[in-house]
């Protein structure tokens, strides 16, 4: 795969976090306690709360991480934010976000 087309899968990947924050957002929010409700779990994965681009997301890191087996360890890692505490909903989701958005730019960095 070439530098171009890597750069493509990065940047759909970028597009795919955005939608999938913007998403989980609107679907935290029709839950009771809305973005400010608190989450309940606080230890083990972290919460999804869209599964078709939480799957989407999960695809583009298994093909980005056969072609970039240097940054594996990289883009597989999960954000540690599921440590006791009780986020409220929309803290949560954005940080979620954020992570895999410092992975994204760092590897854009390194794949030019």
């Amino acid at each position: 795969m070439n530098v171009k087309e890597i750069t493509k899968l990065i940047d759909l990947w970028r597009d795919i976090i955005d939608i999938s924050e913007k998403t989980s957002k609107e679907k935290a929010d029709k839950m009771v306690g809305g973005l400010m409700g608190r989450l309940k779990r606080t230890k083990g994965s972290p919460v999804v709360f869209d599964v078709d681009t939480f799957q989407a997301h999960k695809e583009i890191r298994k093909k980005l991480c056969r072609v970039m087996p240097e940054y594996a360890v990289m883009i597989s890692a999960e954000p540690e934010i599921m440590d006791g505490y009780r986020w409220t909903r929309k803290d949560f989701i954005e940080l979620y976000h954020e992570h895999f958005r410092m992975v994204v730019e760092k590897l854009k960095r390194h794949s030019r």
